[in-house]
């Protein structure tokens, strides 16, 4: 474990002596302070915090409040040895106690966000704990934290149990981890019994057969594994997953590693689908936060018994975790797509069609969207999540079908928007056909049947540097009206010219080109971060962004093709890579 510390020592000292100065990287990003202090002091309880009290995105107050830079700190202190590590991380958690007790204000308003800070906590103590600023008071007060922790999670168990999403897996995980710390504790059999009974169960509800995650989300699909990892760490692999996991739920769990595994390119990075609220829950890598090789290889290990990726800095996560070499051969790990991903690949570039028949709620308004990478970067994006809570136009609005990959109708949503995170009337959609070796996958959607509008998307792969998807219109009233049409494709922000329907791309290994053709007239347009390049009009304020992580907004091109017309109508976009 110090060796691999020692191979990245430089950027591991770096990141915790901005800890040391009060700062960390917030959700993967930019340096924001370590503000443990709530605004109204002494605290109210939390069943009346408002959000409207703090005057800000209550995420931005939660997340130093998570002491996810505590594993920073333990990394650090494991590699260099020096106590400055531990002093800092026990003042901060007196401060924490002192100004938060507990059930008192917004630190103690999500169980979801209790848990989190409950095993993050416990990690770094425990690394630290044959420290001498560990002090007998100190380890005291620790036990004493723990167990508020634990007792705060119970309360509000059934609405998790309704929710039946993240907060579920994160809170049963901080209860076994609780129960595994606190033995001798009088809770601690319940407090087992609860988090090993909910965990399964919600492991069983929330992962299907094929491995997708009820959450439509690759990021809170990392937090799902994250929890996993981390129940079966608090072992340090002194059990086998048979004896931590049902046998059903591990069925369920290998299918959800193959189902990420199949998206995840070499680099470690993977489509931002759905939510991605910057939650990185067991940080224990020094890698970038979209980099989900860490995750994936301690996963795969225990749940698959193979390594997908070649030794690097990813594979400190399984030394902490007590996570043993595997003892097959990787070659033949990806073979076994799983049927969730409607994938197609060539050596230099691929591509995933999104057609989800749901059976919870739907993050994002994306059914057909396509995401398309080339030399391990994404060309076509999905613009991510950037703010739940900030004010018009930014609340929670990237969920929108204008800025996905696909065609919206009308100007209307396919689905019904019924509050920030809901959508009613969903838009199912089916997989029609899947040839990976032809290179053809075609699929359909319903959602705008309420307005007479079938839409059909097939994605094909023609050859190596060509890909080419085809968006068929038709009438489903037989009514005969006219509709305004919308093709979107949010691109990566590259040099770019444009020649009639045709967008150039000044790409580092030759230029791309994106052609958009279609038998009626249409209307061209291009945005970058909310202001329009080419066209007529003003662009909508959310056009033309991608957001890698939560609070974080990069410019982006939006190429927007309108045609109003009667139907059917086809367009086909066709992407030619460089030779």
């Amino acid at each position: 474990l110090s060796g691999i510390l020692r191979e990245n020592d430089k950027d591991l000292r770096s990141e915790a002596d901005e800890i040391l100065h009060g700062q960390f990287r917030c959700f993967g990003g930019p340096l924001k302070p370590i503000l443990l202090r709530p605004a109204v002091i002494p605290p109210e309880h939390w069943t009346v915090t408002t959000v409207e009290s703090l005057q800000q995105d209550i995420k931005w107050f939660w997340e130093p409040a998570r002491f996810g830079w505590a594993f920073s700190l333990a990394r650090a202190y494991t590699c260099f040895g020096e106590e400055k590590y531990v002093q800092f991380f026990w003042e901060k958690l007196e401060e924490f106690i002192a100004f938060n007790p507990a059930n008192g204000g917004p630190n103690w308003a999500s169980a979801q966000e209790v848990a989190i800070r409950l095993t993050a906590v416990a990690f770094a103590a425990g690394v630290f704990r044959e420290s001498p600023s560990s002090t007998p008071a100190r380890m005291g007060l620790l036990r004493a934290f723990i167990r508020a922790h634990a007792d705060r999670i119970p309360v509000t168990l059934n609405y998790s149990r309704a929710q039946n999403n993240n907060h579920l897996l994160t809170e049963a995980a901080g209860l076994w981890t609780a129960a595994v710390l606190m033995r001798g504790d009088p809770a601690a059999r319940r407090w087992n019994a609860l988090g090993q009974a909910n965990f399964n169960r919600a492991i069983l509800k929330q992962v299907a057969l094929d491995g997708s995650y009820a959450q439509y989300s690759n990021n809170y699909h990392r937090v799902l594994l994250h929890c996993a990892l981390w129940i079966y760490g608090l072992y340090q692999g002194k059990q086998i997953p048979g004896k931590i996991f049902t046998a059903p739920a591990l069925t369920r769990l290998e299918a959800a590693v193959r189902y990420l595994l199949v998206q995840t390119d070499s680099g470690g990075a993977v489509p931002n689908y759905g939510h991605n609220d910057g939650a990185n829950i067991l940080p224990l890598a020094q890698t970038d936060y979209a980099d989900f090789r860490s995750t994936l290889q301690a996963a795969a290990r225990i749940f698959l018994n193979n390594d997908p990726f070649p030794a690097g800095p990813w594979n400190e996560t399984c030394l902490w975790l007590g996570i043993q070499q595997p003892q097959k051969d990787s070659d033949s790990l990806l073979m076994h797509d799983s049927p969730a991903v409607l994938k197609l690949s060539n050596p230099g570039s691929w591509a995933v069609l999104r057609a989800n028949s749901y059976h919870s709620r739907p993050a994002h308004a994306d059914q057909l969207h396509v995401d398309l990478w080339f030399q391990d970067k994404g060309l076509a994006l999905d613009a991510g999540t950037y703010t739940y809570n900030e004010p018009d136009p930014w609340e929670n609005a990237l969920t929108s079908v204008a800025v996905h990959n696909t065609i919206q109708v009308d100007d209307m949503e396919p689905m019904t928007r019924a509050g920030r995170f809901l959508w009613l009337d969903w838009d199912q959609a089916e997989l029609l056909h899947k040839d990976a070796n032809g290179g053809e996958i075609f699929a359909r959607r319903n959602g705008y049947h309420r307005i007479g509008v079938g839409h059909e998307r097939r994605l094909s792969n023609p050859s190596g540097k060509e890909w080419q998807i085809l968006d068929k219109l038709t009438d489903t009233s037989h009514k005969s009206r006219l509709h305004l049409i919308r093709l979107q494709w949010l691109i990566a922000d590259l040099p770019w010219s444009l020649d009639g329907n045709t967008l150039e791309l000044h790409h580092p290994a030759g230029l791309v080109r994106l052609e958009i053709n279609c038998v009626n007239a249409g209307m061209l347009t291009l945005d970058r971060a909310g202001e329009r390049l080419f066209g007529s009009g003003s662009a909508p304020a959310i056009s033309g962004w991608v957001s890698p992580t939560y609070g974080v907004r990069l410019p982006a091109l939006s190429l927007s093709f309108a045609s109003r017309s009667f139907l059917p109508l086809e367009i086909i976009s066709r992407w030619l890579l460089p030779a």
